[in-house]
């Protein structure tokens, strides 16, 4: 009995170490195979996508270069009529004081006329008396280079225009006003109205007109 199990033992042993060796011999066969088979398919894919990247780069240097010479002729008939535009000249300063004065005097005189329609003609002459009811009046500034009436504190230059339609160009014509004077120059001095007495434009006139440089009252 004990002869018979290790007879059967030892046959079954035999038996699996057979199919061990007959199984790994099929399986190493069938794994050269695979890699062989493997090693094919990719060789023949490497040449067919060679024999792709060929057509498409043939296709690619048949395609014909565009014909940029109808634009860059266009862009250079641009640049030269660009070149072509004259510059223009830096413009030169024009002298206007001669004629800012002529239109001072011309303003002066429309409203000297002005006045005149107005009330009763006053006298011709360029400076009144000292007997006046009126302050010193003047048609034009015709007794030296007009003062800059601007130095007056509280003056600005649409204020001293408006002096100067009045009749108005120097110091000293403000330095001797009166009481009354004020009253009938602040009447004319339209949204400035109270200047003269708040900001004491007598006082300032009569210092500045002291100043070298300032004209001098007529003696007439």
């Amino acid at each position: 009995m004990i002869y018979l199990l290790a007879k059967y033992t030892l046959l079954f042993l035999l038996t699996a170490l057979l199919g061990f060796v007959l199984g790994h011999w099929w399986s190493r066969r069938n794994f050269v195979d695979v890699s062989e088979s493997y090693e094919e398919l990719r060789k023949a894919k490497d040449h067919s996508g060679k024999r792709d990247w060929d057509r498409l780069w043939k296709r690619l240097d048949e395609i014909p270069a565009p014909d940029n010479r109808p634009l860059v002729e266009r862009l250079d008939k641009i640049d030269r009529d660009i070149r072509a535009i004259p510059v223009p000249e830096k413009p030169t300063a024009v002298d206007l004081a001669p004629i800012n004065r002529r239109l001072d005097v011309l303003d002066a005189d429309i409203w000297g006329l002005s006045k005149h329609i107005a009330r009763p003609a006053i006298s011709e002459r360029p400076v009144q008396k000292s007997s006046r009811e009126e302050p010193r009046i003047l048609k034009a500034d015709l007794y030296g280079k007009r003062d800059d009436l601007k130095l007056i504190s509280g003056v600005g230059p649409k204020l001293e225009r408006l002096l100067n339609h009045n009749g108005v160009y120097y110091f000293w014509q403000v330095a001797e006003w009166k009481r009354s004077d004020i009253n009938i120059i602040d009447e004319r001095l339209e949204t400035f109205k109270g200047r003269i007495t708040r900001d004491n434009w007598v006082t300032q006139a009569k210092s500045l007109s002291r100043r070298s440089g300032s004209a001098s009252m007529p003696t007439e």
